[in-house]
């Protein structure tokens, strides 16, 4: 395997470096950058193909939804993808769960999956995140909003290279794994709610987005590495068609095909 500076020990470097600052400057070069992620993201997501983990995780927490502990990939997991194709499904899962725990200010499970990140896009040979992006995380680390900005660019920008540089596959591999986990989140959710049914409209609204990716998977359902995880994600479209929010029980057995999925690839 490549080996990858981790970030949490990159990180510690730059805070240290950066320690003799004062916290007003600082402030100013993260109102700086809040402009720009603005306008990159915003620039990015018009080319970006389906809606992205962020949107739904947002939805958890604007409704209120409380972080759940020990839901997400266990961060130690990473060492055991080997293959080209767990380590493409993992970085867009762990780009999720990354999402997840910024959203909800858990800076020691940030920390590590971000660790997780790195070290993927690197065994990848994703070379679109640069130094600026290391510093814009550490000038934002008490900033959740710019945070999330800068973690929302770097996915979106991650997918705009790999099509640049027609890795086309890795791409779905990746958009596939943050679609799963945004999905197994939501329905891990539903078991811990009171009011179940704003949650099983949200993964109902998550249906289109779902056939997208099953859209753009089509030239490689045939591929050998591709047709055990197409034929499942067809599967979830089809219990998808027919559904309401008071089709209860037919929802259930959706997540739970969601959540079994999602753990035969973590």
């Amino acid at each position: 395997m490549k080996h990858v500076c981790k970030f949490g020990l990159l990180l510690a470097i730059l805070i240290t470096i950066s320690s003799c600052n004062n916290q007003s400057s600082q402030k100013k070069e993260a109102d700086k950058l809040d402009d720009v992620l603005v306008e990159e993201t915003a620039a990015l997501m018009n080319k970006y193909p389906m809606p992205t983990s962020y949107e739904i995780i947002q939805f958890l927490n604007e409704t209120g939804a409380g972080y759940i502990y020990d839901i997400t990939n266990p961060p130690a997991n990473v060492e055991n993808y080997l293959s080209y194709k767990q380590k493409a499904i993992n970085l867009g899962i762990y780009a999720a769960d990354l999402i997840y725990t910024t959203t909800y200010q858990k800076k020691d499970a940030t920390a590590n999956y971000l660790d997780n990140f790195v070290q993927l896009v690197g065994d990848l040979e994703i070379s679109n995140l640069n130094r600026e992006f290391f510093q814009r995380v550490q000038a934002n680390l008490d900033n959740k909003d710019s945070l999330l900005l800068i973690i929302k660019s770097a996915q979106y920008d991650t997918h705009k290279f790999l099509e640049q540089t027609n890795k086309n596959e890795l791409a779905l591999y990746a958009l596939s794994g943050s679609w799963i986990e945004s999905i197994y989140l939501l329905g891990a959710t539903v078991n811990f709610a009171e009011n179940k049914e704003p949650l099983y409209a949200e993964i109902l609204a998550n249906k289109q987005s779902l056939i997208d990716l099953i859209k753009l998977m089509e030239p490689y359902k045939d591929k050998e590495d591709f047709k055990e995880l197409y034929k499942s994600l067809k599967e979830i479209a089809d219990l998808f068609q027919t559904l309401e929010v008071k089709d209860t029980a037919k929802i259930e057995a959706l997540k739970d095909k969601v959540i079994a999925l999602r753990n035969s690839l973590i």
